[in-house]
């Protein structure tokens, strides 16, 4: 069951996502709604990138306590909470379900023993924190996206969650693997 509620928030389920619903919205004419959705999925997704890289410069260390932040935390939290966001201008509703979403898939990480707590609770922190720039972006003011663009939007992610639910991207390899090379030229003194 954990590893079914993580896999929902890997890179290979994400990152798709995010391509398609900023291309649907484009189509479907809610360009500002496409535009702001893109620019703050990539501008969270390489704050958790710097993120990672910083933390995983200098391996594993021997207390592991935070080394490497939830990446399918702050994904599922961004994306899920974001599709919630677009649809929603109530605050409250909006902040609510990503911090649902950020206890969700932390705790799938922390019980499945891939991430620590710390590790958990700070790609929460990032992803709710990308919901709540994109929730103030879009504004209280825009107007409500028709049932139309909702179905599409939403058929959209379902149809591309159901396919590629259980794939695995493995950006985490390639990730600590640029860590490393980050610690060597910042000298890293690995423990």
């Amino acid at each position: 069951m954990l590893g079914t509620i993580s896999d929902f928030a890997d890179q290979a389920v994400v990152g798709p996502i995010e391509i398609t619903v900023f291309l649907v919205l484009l189509l479907l004419g809610r360009t500002r709604d496409g535009l702001v959705w893109g620019a703050v999925m990539l501008s969270g997704s390489l704050t958790l990138c710097v993120l990672k890289l910083w933390f995983e410069r200098c391996g594993v260390p021997v207390h592991r306590i935070l080394y490497s932040p939830s990446g399918h935390t702050f994904g599922g939290t961004m994306v899920y909470g974001g599709l919630f966001a677009l649809f929603c201008r109530r605050t409250w509703g909006v902040l609510t379900t990503a911090l649902m979403l950020a206890v969700l898939f932390g705790a799938s990480r922390i019980l499945s023993g891939v991430h620590t707590a710390p590790e958990a609770v700070l790609g929460g922190i990032v992803g709710v924190t990308a919901v709540g720039l994109l929730h103030c972006l879009l504004g209280r003011a825009r107007p409500q996206p028709s049932l139309y663009v909702m179905a599409v939007v939403l058929g959209c992610v379902v149809v591309l969650g159901g396919l590629l639910h259980g794939y695995r991207l493995g950006a985490e390899v390639w990730l600590e693997r640029e860590a490393l090379v980050l610690g060597d030229y910042l000298s890293c003194h690995r423990t």
